[in-house]
This record gives structure tokens, C-alpha cells and sequence, in this order.
């Protein structure tokens, strides 16, 4: 592409950005949600109405970069972070890039306002022509003169930046990490991505709201990098901005559900994976419902249409928090705080209900609404999501849905304390094809009677059961889990029973008929055979320090990876299950939560949020009250069994115990890691604390 070429399609990128990015006209219709919440709900009119932009700009500040202490005393599935606090605060005028004279990339025009796109523009006409005359003085070639890399970087501006007041920075980034959202990108010697390590978020502490959000990345943003000479980093960002005007294909797509790998920059797209706009398909996307244990408010509204009606579930454990939010926040956005009382931890589930005109969307992701947990920000992690479109009934047809997927939904919907419209709404949609499909949760709180079996470990083993997938054979059970908690081999028993069908009773009798202290505990013959079982068929994926510090975004990016060498090291961790979980996409890490179930009646996937941990699937215990079993819940999670539909084509390679290969999922469920992965042998898993 000659730079005339290139310089024109600054151009078109110029003209673009202005009507992107200009605010709206004063008497612009906008979706009015001042109304009474009687239409709050997922099959609702949208009504719109004039009223004043409220895209107003706002000066923001940058604070100092605090140093982060990770707090892992919890077993939390994401550890929250402590900052330290600045010495002072610097503006932005004063403050430097990191290192002595390192630009900053620009991503895709988002740094740049229309003087200054305008400025970049002929100042590389002013370049080219000072390169044109100093080629025809010395007779050198212009084709042939080297230049840096980084000539054509703007430096950091110094003024105050503005950001339109409609970003959510009312909505604090649950940030349990430091270095994991890159604030530059500067290209390797090779011209591969290289990661600036600097901290870019603050904690908040209960019931703070941020006022100074930190410089981010701009939408999409990716790393300048020039592979074998044939693009410039300005033509790439120039083609990149483009391809975000277009609009994502509305209409069904996955009637029958699907489950994706999220996609990440700097790798080819094979099929098996999915983009943040291709999920939302915002063009016509008339109401969401969005939950995730970290937001990233700002980036995730530029995914989302104005026009398009949001119902936050966050988190939030005291009135002054919730009150915050609701007084930070534009009138198009109304929340659902689900119980942190009593022994709950966090809401870890991630889930988002998506209206659309033609049918419902139902997203069930490992992914926090976060850059970099969607492979932006420079490709450096990876997620995994189960998708499904369900068709509106024609004319306003409505049905309570009686799938166990569905009840369950409604279940978890209604436990969290989604509005009664909202979960009623469900009933325009067809969830007939949900039939194979198990929706399954972890329900913060304490649990007994009848409830005990429909959620956490319990409510696996049930729907195992319902799905007709229950079995006593040996299964080869292969994990992969983004935080370990401490763990024992009678919680992994526990788990595998459920992933065999058991209620969770069968490993609670055991532990309440233990003798008492000072005699022999006799296992059965039951409880040997799955004590073998476990440690020949079943494989936990967690990454080595080796493995995160040799990834693409190195150390800095092991942030949301987590477990504790005072777990690990522990007489009762077991050590010999465990693998080192390495990417078949080389470099990347994985925040994904999966179970591949192989053997008995079909093999099978679990898609989810939840870890591997007590916090995320119950604990079984006695009541002192009661004498009965209850089952405590620390988190809220959420996920998806989704079984292998074998086609008759379908060639399934069996091991000498007759159990299929990881090969069964091919087309059906993506394996992201390379198995059967490599045993520790001496390694030591990725801790991310200084204190362990």
C-alpha cells in the first residue's frame, strides 16, 4: 500500500471517528428508563423519547500507580487485591511512560482526537517529503532506508484527557491482579507484542466508587507489531478501526447451543472461537442482563448500543455500596445485587441474558467483562463460552418453559433477585432444544431439604442424573480450573462422584459413619476402588511458574491465575494430580473453567465459572441445629453440562480401558490445552503472591 493510500484511508478512519465518536445532538432519542419497572423486562417495547445527551465530558485525573499486596487469606476463586497507597498524586502532564523514551502505541485512533489525527496526518506528509529530498541528495533509495520502528509513535500528550460521562466508570474494576491489562504495547526485536508490566488499576474499598479512572487501552486495541514488512502499524490500525463499524450479522445462530473459545489477537480464527461483538450482536440487541465478578464498565459500554437497555448483577455487600452505584449511574442502567450475607464470599458466576428481536441469547462464559479476558489487549489470555439462541414465540405466544435447563435458569435467576418481569419475560422464548443441556449453579448461602440437591456439587450430581448420564463405571475426568482451592482427596472423591451422578450423600454418609478419634478408619471396597480411580483417571490443568512466566504477557499476566503454596504444600493436597496446563494456542494463559467427562453413557463437557474449590461447589456438613445435612455455598457460579451429540461420522478412538479419546469433542466442544499434559515432576505451581 503506497502512503497516498494510506493517507486516504486516514482520512475515511477521520471521518469515521466523527460520526462514531461526536456526541449526539441535544434533542437525540434516547431509550427512556424512568419508567415504572413493569416493562423491565427481557420482551418489553422499547420506548424512546427525546431528552438531553448525556454524553457531557469530564476532565479525569491519573493518580499514581500504587504498588498491589495480593490478599489470598480467602479461598476465593479471584484473589482481591490491596494497593498501597500513592505518596502523591502526579497529573497526567507529569507523568512518564515506562522506561526512559518508550512511546506509546496508539491503538486504534482512540488516543487521537480529530486535531490530532489531522496533525498525524501531515506530519507524515512533512516526513515523506523531507525523506524524498534526502534520498535524492545522498541517492538513496527511499524503498531501502531504514527507519525505527517506533518513528512514527506519538508521544504522550500532555494535557488532561476527557472521557464522555456516560463510560461506567461508576462501576469500580474488580481488579484482582496488577499487571495484567497492559496500558502500552511496544514491539519485540522479533516484532512480536511485547507487554508493558506497569499497574493500571486501583482497588476500592467497600463503598468507594472510582472518580479517577486509569488511562486504558482504546477499544480493540492491539499491539503494534509488523510481520514480515507487508502492512504498516497505521494500516493495520486503520483496517482494524474499520472492521469495528461494521455490524455483527443479527438473527439466530446456534439454535442448538455451541461452545467457543474466546477469541485472542495475534492468532488465526479456525472456527472455534468468538469475539466480544460477535456474542453481543449489539445492533440489534434490544435488552441484556450482565453479571461477572470484574467489569470493566468503559470498555464494555462501547460494545453495547445506546439504545440498549442493561441490567448490571454485581456485587456489593452494604447498602452505602449499592446506594453508590445507583447515584453514579446514567438512568439507562438498573441493578441486581444478589446476598453476600452471612458466610458468602462473592458473586463469581458470569452470565448474560441477550434480547434480541428475533430470539434470546443465553451466554454462559469463564470470561469476566474484561479486555483481556476476551483476547484483547494483546492476545493474552483465554476463555471458554457456551452459547444458545432460543426463537421468540410468534405473537406474543408465551409458555413457562419445563426444560430441567430452564427451571434451573429460573431457579438461579430468582435466587439472585432478578426482577419478577425479567424472569417471567423467559416465558416468550422456545427453550424446547435445551432438553439435553443441564443448567447448573452454586447458590450462595446455606442449603437443606430438597434445595441442598439442586445446587453446588449436589445439584451436579442431580443433573447428571436428569440428562440420563449417570454411571458407575471409571470416567476420565480432565479438569482445567483457573484457581485451586485447598483441596483434599475426599473433596475430589466428592466431585467425582457427582460427575457420576451421586447426590452428594454417598461421600457425607461416609465422613458422618467415620469412627471417632483414636480408632482405625476401614474403607470400603467402594471407596478404594474410587481412591484408584481418581488417581489413575483424573487430571487437574493448572499452569507451572514456568508456564506463566515464559506466556506472552509473562508473569504480569498470571494475575487471575491463583493458589496458595500453604494449600499446595499441605499433607493433604493432592500433589500427584496435578498437571501443567499449557495452551494449544502457544503463549496464552487460561482463565477457563472446563471438565471433560469421557466413558459411561456419553462423554461430556461442563462450561462455567466455577473453580476448583469448596468456595464454588459446596461444602456437605451437619446441621447442629437440625441434625440434617446442609450444603454452604461461598460463591454464586454458574455453567453448563453440554454433551457430546455424536453424528454417525463421527470416529471414536478408545484407549485399552475402552474409554474414548480427547478426540471425542472434536467438533463439538474445543480442547484448549495440550493433553494429557505433563506432570509436575518437581515444578511447582504458579503462585501468585509474594507471601506464598
Amino acid at each position: 500500500m503506497s502512503d497516498d493510500e494510506s493517507d486516504e484511508d486516514l482520512r475515511r478512519a477521520i471521518a469515521l471517528s466523527l460520526e462514531e465518536h461526536t456526541a449526539p445532538p441535544g434533542n437525540r432519542a434516547v431509550v427512556d428508563l424512568v419508567s415504572s419497572d413493569e416493562d423491565d423486562d427481557l420482551d418489553a417495547p422499547l420506548v424512546a423519547k427525546p431528552t438531553s445527551s448525556p454524553r457531557k465530558k469530564t476532565q479525569i485525573k491519573v493518580t499514581k500507580v500504587p504498588t498491589p499486596v495480593i490478599d489470598l487469606s480467602g479461598d476465593d476463586e479471584e484473589p482481591k487485591a490491596a494497593y498501597h497507597k500513592p505518596d502523591q498524586e502526579t497529573s497526567q502532564a507529569d507523568q512518564k511512560p515506562a522506561g526512559d523514551e518508550m512511546p506509546v502505541a496508539r491503538g486504534i485512533l482512540g488516543t487521537l482526537n480529530r486535531k490530532q489525527m489531522e496533525e498525524e496526518r501531515l506530519a507524515r506528509a512533512r516526513r515523506r517529503k523531507e525523506q524524498t529530498e534526502a534520498s535524492s541528495s545522498t541517492g538513496v533509495s527511499r524503498k531501502r532506508k531504514a527507519t525505527s520502528p517506533h518513528e512514527s509513535s506519538i508521544r504522550v500528550q500532555k494535557q488532561s484527557i476527557t472521557r464522555p460521562s456516560t463510560s461506567l466508570s461508576w462501576l469500580p474494576t474488580r481488579t484482582p491482579h496488577s499487571k495484567l491489562e497492559p496500558d502500552t504495547h511496544v514491539a519485540k526485536s522479533d516484532g512480536s507484542p511485547s507487554v508493558d508490566q506497569g499497574v493500571l488499576h486501583t482497588s476500592l474499598s467497600e463503598g468507594e466508587h472510582q472518580q479517577h479512572p486509569p488511562r486504558r487501552l482504546p477499544v480493540n486495541a492491539e499491539p503494534r507489531s509488523i510481520q514480515n514488512g507487508k502492512h504498516t502499524d497505521r494500516t493495520r490500525e486503520i483496517l482494524s478501526f474499520q472492521a469495528q463499524q461494521q455490524s455483527v450479522a443479527p438473527g439466530i445462530q446456534y439454535p442448538d447451543g455451541v461452545v467457543k473459545k474466546t477469541w485472542a489477537y495475534g492468532f488465526p480464527r479456525q472456527g472455534d472461537d468468538i469475539k466480544i461483538e460477535e456474542v453481543l450482536q449489539k445492533s440489534d440487541l434490544e435488552h441484556a442482563v450482565l453479571s461477572a465478578f470484574q467489569i470493566d464498565a468503559e470498555w464494555i459500554q462501547t460494545k453495547l448500543d445506546v439504545k440498549t437497555k442493561v441490567i448490571w448483577v454485581l456485587q456489593a455487600k452494604t447498602e452505602k455500596e449499592k446506594a453508590n452505584y445507583r447515584s453514579q449511574t446514567p438512568d439507562n442502567y438498573r441493578f441486581c445485587f444478589p446476598s453476600m450475607e452471612g458466610n458468602i464470599n462473592c458473586m463469581h458466576s458470569k452470565l448474560q441474558l441477550l434480547a434480541h428481536p428475533s430470539h434470546l441469547r443465553i451466554v454462559v462464559p469463564s470470561a469476566n467483562l474484561m479486555p483481556y479476558d476476551w483476547g484483547e489487549a494483546g492476545g493474552i489470555m483465554e476463555n471458554v463460552c457456551f452459547l444458545i439462541d432460543l426463537p421468540r414465540y410468534p405473537g406474543g405466544k408465551a409458555v413457562t418453559p419445563e426444560t430441567f435447563f430452564a427451571k434451573e435458569l429460573v431457579n438461579f435467576l430468582n435466587a439472585m433477585g432478578l426482577q419478577n418481569t425479567v424472569v417471567g419475560s423467559l416465558r416468550n422464548f422456545d427453550f424446547s432444544r435445551t432438553a439435553d443441556l443441564a443448567f447448573i449453579h452454586s447458590i450462595g448461602g446455606s442449603h437443606s431439604g430438597a434445595n441442598l440437591k439442586r445446587t453446588g456439587y449436589c445439584g451436579l450430581g442431580a443433573a447428571v442424573q436428569q440428562l440420563g448420564l449417570q454411571t458407575e463405571q471409571a470416567l476420565s475426568v480432565d479438569l482445567v480450573a483457573a484457581s485451586i482451592g485447598s483441596l483434599t482427596m475426599g473433596f475430589i472423591k466428592s466431585i467425582l462422584l457427582a460427575i457420576q451422578g451421586d447426590d452428594g450423600m454417598t461421600e457425607y454418609g461416609w465422613r458422618a459413619n467415620k469412627p471417632r478419634r483414636g480408632k482405625p478408619t476401614v474403607e470400603s471396597e467402594v471407596e478404594r476402588r474410587l481412591s484408584d480411580d481418581v488417581k489413575k483417571h483424573f487430571r487437574i490443568y493448572f499452569p507451572t511458574r514456568d508456564t506463566v512466566a515464559n506466556s506472552k504477557g509473562g508473569i504480569g499476566a498470571g494475575g487471575t491465575i491463583c493458589t496458595q503454596s500453604r494449600w499446595y504444600n499441605g499433607d493433604l493436597f493432592p500433589r500427584e494430580l496435578m498437571r501443567d496446563c499449557k495452551s494449544r494456542r502457544p503463549g496464552m494463559l487460561m482463565h477457563s473453567k472446563i471438565i471433560f467427562v469421557r466413558g459411561g453413557v456419553k462423554s461430556w463437557a461442563y462450561v462455567g465459572s466455577a473453580n476448583l474449590s469448596e468456595s464454588a461447589w459446596g461444602h456437605l456438613s451437619k446441621d447442629r441445629t437440625t441434625q440434617q445435612p446442609k450444603l454452604n455455598c461461598r460463591n454464586w457460579e454458574c455453567g453448563v453440562i453440554f454433551p457430546v451429540r455424536a453424528s454417525d461420522g463421527d470416529v471414536v478412538q478408545r484407549g485399552n480401558n475402552g474409554t474414548p479419546g480427547m478426540e471425542v469433542f472434536t467438533g463439538h466442544v474445543p480442547v484448549p490445552m495440550i493433553v494429557p499434559g505433563e506432570e509436575y515432576a518437581g515444578r511447582t505451581p504458579w503462585f501468585n503472591t509474594k507471601m506464598a
